[in-house]
């Protein structure tokens, strides 16, 4: 494996080309909690998770996780992925093709999910009301169903992005809640092109080749939040022990 970037998708975004955007997000680097809790709610369960946002290109990483998500859009509005491991300094690049394979939508409606939390159209099906201000900035409040889901979002528009977003299931309620921004002094070393220059990239279409590499195979044991790899990679190694006990 080698140390690159492609430059005709990654790296043009990473390198602040300019590339097409379905619109002008701010900057964010914040940190929020999702917690859920059984009803009655006795004893919510919680994880906290940071989003580094620009206009193009968004990392997510749980507090505390060795790992990201990397996405970027490209120019005809699709995403690229990288599945980032920190410790390893490897990654595992998706292109819009294999996120489709995977099930994984792969356009902007993805993107506002992901970068927003909630989607514009989703936001148009609710009923909208004045908020509170929210560090001098103010919010508006959305309340209704999504997918007969009772939904309130207290949503920031200087920011594009909610202070809270609640889910109120028949069994359970999930909330996301933005918890505190950072500016400049991030808690963990942003995904910068240059940060991803110095790991080692593989294609998640290259996977499948590396089943008998014990270095790779070491590695991909370890990178258990990769869409696709591991139904990939133990499928290749059932194959393998099957041949092996002439069973098929």
């Amino acid at each position: 494996m080698q140390k690159y970037l492609k430059l005709s998708g990654l790296g043009l975004l990473l390198l602040g080309c300019n590339v097409a955007s379905a619109d002008d997000l701010p900057v964010l680097n914040a940190r929020f909690e999702t917690s859920q809790c059984a009803i009655p709610c006795k004893k919510p369960v919680a994880r906290e998770w940071i989003m580094m946002r620009d206009s193009n290109q968004l990392e997510l990483r749980d507090v505390g996780a060795s790992h990201s998500d990397l996405w970027q859009v490209q120019a005809d509005g699709s995403l690229d992925y990288v599945y980032v491991m920190h410790n390893e300094k490897r990654a595992i690049d998706y292109n819009p093709v294999d996120l489709r394979l995977l099930g994984i939508s792969a356009g902007m409606e993805k993107w506002q999910a992901l970068s927003r939390l909630v989607t514009q159209e989703e936001l148009s099906t609710l009923e909208k009301l004045a908020g509170k201000t929210y560090q001098g900035m103010s919010t508006e409040v959305y309340r209704g169903k999504l997918d007969q889901v009772k939904t309130e979002v207290t949503w920031i528009p200087a920011l594009q992005i909610p202070l809270q977003v609640q889910y109120h299931y028949p069994d359970r309620v999930v909330t996301v809640k933005l918890v505190q921004r950072f500016g400049q002094a991030l808690p963990v070393e942003k995904t910068t092109y240059a940060v991803l220059q110095t790991y080692q990239h593989v294609d998640f279409t290259d996977i499948g080749d590396m089943e008998h590499d014990q270095s790779a195979t070491a590695w991909l044991a370890l990178a258990k939040g990769a869409p696709g790899v591991h139904v990939h990679h133990h499928a290749s190694h059932h194959a393998h022990d099957d041949h092996e006990h002439a069973q098929n």
